[in-house]
């Protein structure tokens, strides 16, 4: 069930992520700003978001959660993690997306995407400043996403009548990001 799932969501082959069949929930692996694997996001599709009513159920009720590494044992500071550093290539430009369903849309497309799993992207700037790449921030359509446009050379919001990325048919995601690196050129 969970794998028609993530087909249905338009979850790649390539996309790093774990099927546990078993207990129908997906492992989509993090990895911090060397490369190394330091969490992961388990999604569960028949859970809940973490908002309002739902907000201090178990973890396992709820739709997603994040589990990542601490920088070290005596601080509980977790360490910056991320989806999609797998994308990475030679070419000049990167998107930054919220999140992970975002991510793996372009990742089916076939572009490199990280999904920074925030729309609050400060403690991401050097990075992105240091990859020395184009950076094309595909925003929700939301007001919290405006945050975004702080690390973006290029910055693009989901138009009506979606409010992520992850809501849109991939051949629609197809067509506006050849229209996106087509206008940027």
């Amino acid at each position: 069930m969970i794998k028609e799932h993530l087909k249905e969501r338009d979850v790649p082959e390539s996309a790093a992520v774990i099927v546990a069949e078993e207990d129908n929930f997906a492992y989509f692996i993090l990895y911090n700003l060397s490369g190394k694997i330091v969490g992961m996001q388990r999604y569960n599709p028949g859970g809940h978001k973490e908002r309002g009513k739902h907000r201090n159920r178990p973890k396992e009720e709820l739709r997603y959660v994040t589990s990542v590494t601490r920088e070290n044992s005596e601080r509980n500071i977790p360490q910056l993690a991320m989806y999609g550093l797998h994308t990475l290539d030679e070419r000049q430009f990167v998107f930054v997306v919220e999140g992970v369903f975002d991510a793996v849309k372009l990742e089916s497309v076939g572009v490199p995407v990280i999904a920074i799993l925030t729309n609050a992207p400060k403690k991401f700037r050097n990075f992105f400043f240091a990859l020395g790449k184009t950076i094309i921030v595909w925003r929700d359509n939301d007001k919290a996403s405006e945050e975004m446009r702080e690390i973006a050379d290029f910055s693009v919001i989901t138009p009506p009548p979606y409010k992520d990325l992850g809501e849109v048919p991939l051949e629609e995601v197809r067509a506006w990001t050849e229209y996106i690196l087509w206008s940027i050129k």
